[in-house]
């Protein structure tokens, strides 16, 4: 009896995973924040670069960098060479082609990104925590 209730778990359990990894991205329910190696960055579209910090008040390259994952897409958010206050949020399919690519003015040089379940948002934080908010939608297809 205790072996059909272990092999009628391992199957139920093999059923899920199945199932979970059949999913369509989309189905993703929340923005999630990811911490991938700065060096994994995809190319960056002209005139952008990585730069992702320490903290908010150092100059120092951070390792990693906080980029947003939802529904299937991963946005970067990438700084100008010219310096300018703004971002460039540039959103990825699954394939990493670009889907979207939005000028964010008022903030510059990433540090970190927080994802609220109760307000559906992204708060990106900058140099000298700067930042902004910005729904879930504008990560999504």
């Amino acid at each position: 009896m205790r072996y059909l209730k272990t092999a009628a778990c391992a199957a139920l359990l093999a059923l899920a995973a199945t199932a979970a990894s059949t999913m369509p991205a989309a189905s993703q329910t929340s923005a999630e924040i990811l911490n991938p190696y700065a060096s994994s960055a995809p190319t960056p579209p002209s005139g952008l670069k990585v730069t992702c910090l320490v903290d908010p008040n150092s100059l120092q390259s951070a390792k990693t960098c906080p980029v947003v994952h939802y529904m299937g897409m991963t946005t970067w958010a990438y700084s100008y060479i010219d310096n300018r206050v703004s971002l460039a949020l540039v959103t990825y399919d699954g394939s990493g082609k670009i889907v979207r690519n939005v000028e964010q003015t008022g903030v510059r040089y990433v540090w970190n990104m927080t994802s609220s379940l109760t307000n559906k948002n992204v708060v990106i934080f900058g140099q000298s925590n700067a930042y902004v908010e910005l729904p879930w939608a504008n990560f999504g297809p």
